[in-house]
């Protein structure tokens, strides 16, 4: 950090005379600016800036050995601009929630963090008092965010009428369905446009099984969300897990009574006991060489998905969806960031992520990485990984987690990804069919400890359940006597409850 530096912070008429002389000599979109100028630069003004350091958390495959290389990159953009530098901190998607967890309970200084209905589940952390209320703070500080959010995102994340949360532009919504290894399925003429079911996806499983010594014919790990993956109405889940939208959206009820929860379960006990599903699946930590080897993984889809994950994995993938694209409020809620209650200057904190929704280059540094030492341009908007990294193989730089944060419509495009992927994503929100609760939320608050004992249960049980790895006819009970002793019946009534008045202040 340059000693002595000093930034100032405009004043409100300063910011709105800045938008006006930048507005007249730079292009815009609806998605965001192309240029690297931010309502929240700081040049002069009243307030000075102290330096500081962000620590930003984001969930992902973990540490990149170039990680400081890039953020001195990043710290190029924001020090002159807001007078602080980031440190980013990568966490594996197996370790994130124990650790972010972890943290947050010992005071450890998080200033900015991944949040989602998944992963560090959004409702809770507001429940426990976690996350900063910035509702009051995006017309000055964050504007650029805000604008852009308003077109469903910030009203899918509302609370009570209040913002916690800023969520990654992206798609709206998701196809249900399974990529597949196209190597594998072109090698053993697999039609895998005629697998619309768990069960159709049997005989393939055999042959790769069979033919393939050392492949993992179907990737199920931890909580694999299978189930709901095949099952139409079931993906419509609660902030709860274990509470999902019933089929005429008159409320909640418990997944577990619903009929195809469990067939699903019995069958993925099934093929756990043939031998397709690694015997390891409950505590399995995936790595993408894992999932290069795989034959199908069952998970959300959207536009051009292949090419993103093949990119991703290093092996070429294909996918296979099934029916029109669903847009429920966790997929509004699947990506987001928020502020937690540790850090020690929200202001700041919230005019840097500004600037994730507008400055293309600080975008693409967070996720692509150095021009020329991980990727070459080959485009005004395409971009190849450098040759020394071998396709991203041994580059020292790939997150490869753009989904993740800011505005995602800034990236540049990767090999295989067609120019208009954009306007793909528009067509495939606007497709997307709406689902009847889409932007209820829960509110938790009073119900901290039910709903801390609730993840605890779903913790021990649904990585062995949706793995297959026990029988469902004895273990089910079980997970439904820990679930209702950890009181998961008087949530449900609470949900129920307030969803009731949602629809009625609503006009549901």
């Amino acid at each position: 950090m340059l000693k002595g530096h000093k930034v100032m912070l405009f004043s409100v008429s300063a910011m709105l005379l800045m938008s006006v002389v930048t507005a007249g000599c730079s292009s815009s979109s609806k998605q965001g600016s192309e240029t690297s100028t931010s309502s929240t630069s700081v040049d002069a003004g009243k307030k000075e800036l102290a330096p500081y350091q962000i620590d930003w958390y984001i969930i992902g495959p973990g540490p990149q050995p170039d990680g400081e290389l890039v953020e001195a990159e990043i710290n190029k953009i924001t020090q002159p601009k807001i007078n602080a530098t980031v440190k980013m901190h990568i966490i594996p998607f197996a370790d994130y929630d124990a650790k972010m967890t972890a943290l947050l309970a010992t005071g450890e200084k998080v200033d900015l963090m991944f949040t989602s209905n998944g992963n560090m589940n959004y409702n809770t952390l507001v429940g426990k008092g976690g996350l900063v209320d910035i509702t009051d703070k995006l017309d000055q500080l964050a504007p650029d965010a805000k604008k852009l959010l308003s077109d469903g995102f910030l009203q899918a994340s509302t609370i009570k009428g209040r913002n916690y949360t800023m969520a990654a532009i992206k798609e709206k919504g998701a196809w249900l369905g399974f990529l597949a290894n196209k190597p594998m399925i072109e090698k053993y003429k697999i039609d895998i446009n005629q697998i619309n079911s768990l069960e159709d996806m049997e005989p393939a499983l055999k042959t790769i099984k069979d033919n393939e010594p050392g492949a993992i014919p179907l990737l199920a790990i931890g909580a694999s969300r299978i189930p709901n993956y095949v099952n139409r109405n079931l993906w419509n889940v609660s902030p709860v897990q274990s509470i999902v939208l019933k089929k005429d959206a008159s409320g909640y009820t418990l997944e577990l009574d619903e009929p195809e929860y469990m067939k699903t379960l019995k069958t993925l006990n099934k093929f756990y006991q043939a031998g397709y599903i690694s015997k390891d699946a409950p505590v399995m930590k995936a790595t993408n060489a894992d999932r290069a080897k795989s034959g199908f993984i069952f998970g959300q889809l959207k536009p051009y998905v292949d090419v993103q994950v093949s990119n991703a994995y290093g092996a070429p993938f294909t996918y296979h969806n099934f029916g029109k694209p669903i847009t429920t409020t966790n997929d509004l809620v699947g990506s987001m960031m928020g502020i937690p209650t540790n850090s020690k200057d929200v202001d700041r904190v919230l005019m840097f992520y500004n600037m994730m929704y507008t400055d293309k280059q600080l975008i693409n540094l967070v996720g692509r990485g150095i021009e020329g030492k991980h990727y070459v341009k080959v485009g005004e908007n395409r971009i190849e990984y450098a040759p020394a990294t071998e396709a991203g193989k041994k580059s020292g730089y790939n997150p490869a987690e753009t989904w993740a944060y800011g505005n995602q419509f800034l990236t540049y495009l990767m090999p295989g990804e067609p120019d208009d992927i954009w306007d793909q994503f528009k067509k495939f929100n606007s497709d997307s069919e709406i689902m009847p609760d889409l932007g209820f939320n829960f509110d938790s608050n009073a119900l901290k400890t039910e709903v801390g004992a609730i993840k605890n249960v779903e913790n021990e049980f649904r990585p062995i359940l949706e793995t297959g790895s026990v029988d469902p006819e004895v273990t089910v009970p079980k997970f439904k006597e820990k679930l209702k002793a950890a009181g998961i019946d008087k949530v449900l009534e609470e949900m129920n409850k307030q969803y009731a008045e949602w629809k009625a202040a609503n006009k549901k």
